[in-house]
């Protein structure tokens, strides 16, 4: 039960079930299954542990993998059963006829998109699936003409489901909503990132690092999209990589890609000013969209 549940119907709550990011759990989503029942919305994330992820290891030692020709229902079984245990608590929950809203935050976007084709498919998908919202999804390969455009950091997955699942397909297009964060906007060139290196290196009252944050967004800007320098994203994502052309698009300011770090443990959490998609702020901006 989560916290502040108590007492409520759960009939009265509209069910959404949630693709988390790579390495998530269900604990780091907390704050936001709380956020979304004070909404309205009862939120099932995808029942996965850490250890779970492991259970990819073994597809980074095929054939598949080093020709970028790896398929999601062959390399994502794991996350495919983890959201197979959470639609089935929506079905015990509200029976098996609910019409359901689909949460996808960061990769879980696109898992998202190959689970609904895959294992629901057509028919299933546009009866049950009410929507689809991705938060922070790196849905675009970097432009052809770019020099990253060689490198699949998803070894083929993302072309596999882009190629064959295009715009959220088999939903329609209008029921896929994509936000993109614009928290950290990357420097002109590198003499910017190493300029005031002491006024970026630690600000204490956001008891965070402007330096570290540009750093960090400059390294994953890169090969997603091609370009490093002035480019606008979630710290992580760059804009223009997690909208998809077709489907409608949010973009809210001052958000950044996630409020914690995975860790072997417990997640590290991040300061309360590094605002992300699931601040209530930005929840208001999406929530509408379920």
């Amino acid at each position: 039960m989560i916290q502040g549940a108590e007492g409520l119907d759960v009939k009265n709550l509209k069910p959404v079930v949630l693709c988390p990011a790579q390495f998530g759990t269900q604990r780091d989503y907390e704050d936001l299954q709380k956020t979304l029942l004070k909404r309205g919305f009862n939120l099932y994330p995808a029942p996965l542990s850490r250890l779970d992820w492991l259970k990819i290891v073994p597809s980074t030692l095929t054939k598949e993998f080093f020709t970028a020709s790896l398929r999601p229902s062959k390399t994502l079984g794991f996350f495919y059963s983890a959201l197979d245990r959470a639609f089935e608590q929506v079905e015990k929950d509200y029976g098996v006829d609910v019409e359901v809203a689909v949460l996808g935050h960061s990769i879980g976007g696109w898992v998202a998109r190959s689970y609904i084709a895959e294992v629901l498919g057509e028919e299933k998908a546009k009866k049950r699936i009410r929507s689809l919202v991705t938060l922070g999804t790196p849905h675009n390969p970097p432009p052809k003409d770019s020099i990253v455009s060689a490198v699949d950091q998803t070894r083929g997955l993302l072309s596999y489901i882009n190629e064959n699942f295009p715009n959220g397909f088999p939903l329609d297009a209008s029921a896929v909503t994509c936000v993109a964060g614009k928290g950290t906007v990357t420097p002109r060139g590198l003499m910017d990132v190493i300029s005031k290196v002491g006024e970026k290196l630690w600000d204490e009252k956001q008891r965070r690092s402007k330096l570290l944050e540009e750093i960090v967004a400059l390294a994953s800007y890169f090969p997603l999209s091609g370009k490093a320098f002035e480019t606008e994203g979630d710290g992580l994502i760059p804009v223009e990589v997690a909208v998809l052309a077709e489907c409608r698009s949010v973009i809210i300011e001052n958000c950044n890609h996630a409020a914690f770090v995975p860790t072997p443990g417990k997640s590290l959490r991040l300061p309360e000013t590094y605002e992300w998609y699931g601040t209530e702020s930005a929840v208001d901006q999406w929530i509408q969209f379920l």
